[in-house]
């Protein structure tokens, strides 16, 4: 992290953001956010225009996304139909004040790759890279929470942020908590707990759950989005369900192994002791320590090297 943020008391407050789940704003942290990513960077990518597909690159117009094909036109190759971006529909769109969002750019872009694997090495999570393109009063999201860790780094233009004390306690990508992700402006209970003008090189963090909002309110902002995920216990309980198809005990009916007295509790005291029994196998034990220590995402790279002659 010494090489993105060269003040170690930086580094400190954001750390001590993160244990104590509190969203932290460090102005200026990052000197040289152009080395990684520039507005130049973002047309050579969309101006990739094979690259892209109505899941890749989004645009979204005062909280409502533009259906695809306003961007997309159909394509027919050896393959059969397939979506391709128009740049002249997008430049359409564009004109009318559209956010673009383009997702998961880390493979497309080495500088936001270098971003990625720098956050990686630092929290040990999988991380993913958004980049968002703002215009001037014109907001792609209402107030809502991500259900990750948000790593925001302002690259050009200004923009203003909100974010409110009102949290859902670490929420995961499931319906329950996907389903109600967005919050009416009327509910936000109070002042909010950051407000500020994000500026380039500025770093933000939001723990996940944390309802927030921003707006561009001059010219154009870009930035860039990390999302972390780390491992949590659900991945725990998936390890654990993949290492109990082997025990004949968790493919034994229920019905053949149950008492006629309280027959729920005493498949589910049998259930418990087996679970218990697994909880403290070394070989499972090796198998967690060995997800969380492999969890993140790696960069990887191909060398066509010549061949040896020999």
């Amino acid at each position: 992290m010494k090489e993105l943020i060269g003040d170690p008391s930086l580094i400190g407050e954001l750390r001590n953001a993160r244990r104590h789940r509190t969203p932290w704003l460090g102005k200026g942290a990052i000197r040289n956010v152009d080395s990684f990513f520039s507005v130049n960077d973002l047309e050579k990518l969309i101006n990739q225009g094979g690259i892209w597909s109505p899941e890749r690159l989004q645009v979204f117009l005062d909280n409502q996304p533009l259906p695809a094909q306003n961007i997309f036109q159909s394509k027919q190759t050896p393959a059969g139909p397939k979506p391709e971006i128009s740049l002249r529909k997008l430049q359409e769109v564009l004109r009318r004040g559209c956010s673009v969002v383009l997702n998961d750019v880390c493979p497309v872009s080495p500088g936001v790759m270098k971003l990625r694997e720098i956050f990686a090495d630092w929290t040990q999570g999988k991380l993913e890279c958004n980049v968002y393109f703002s215009q001037k009063d014109h907001q792609a999201f209402p107030i809502h929470y991500d259900v990750h860790d948000v790593f925001a780094i302002q690259v050009a233009g200004k923009k203003h942020w909100q974010i409110f004390s009102k949290a859902t306690e670490y929420p995961i990508n499931h319906p329950i908590f996907t389903n109600r992700k967005q919050m009416n402006a009327g509910d936000t209970a109070g002042p909010a707990l950051l407000d500020f003008e994000f500026e380039p090189g500025d770093l933000l963090y939001i723990p996940s759950g944390f309802f927030h909002h921003a707006m561009c309110k001059e010219d154009r902002s870009l930035h860039l989005s990390f999302g972390l995920v780390e491992m949590i216990g659900m991945d725990v309980i998936s390890l654990a369900f993949e290492t109990a198809i082997r025990e004949e005990f968790f493919r034994t009916p229920v019905n053949s192994m149950i008492s006629e007295k309280d027959p729920v509790d005493f498949y589910l005291r049998k259930w418990a002791a087996r679970i218990k029994d697994l909880s403290t196998d070394p070989e499972f034990k090796k198998l967690v320590a060995a997800n969380l220590k492999s969890f993140r995402y790696r960069s990887e790279e191909l060398s066509i090297k010549p061949l040896d002659s020999d």
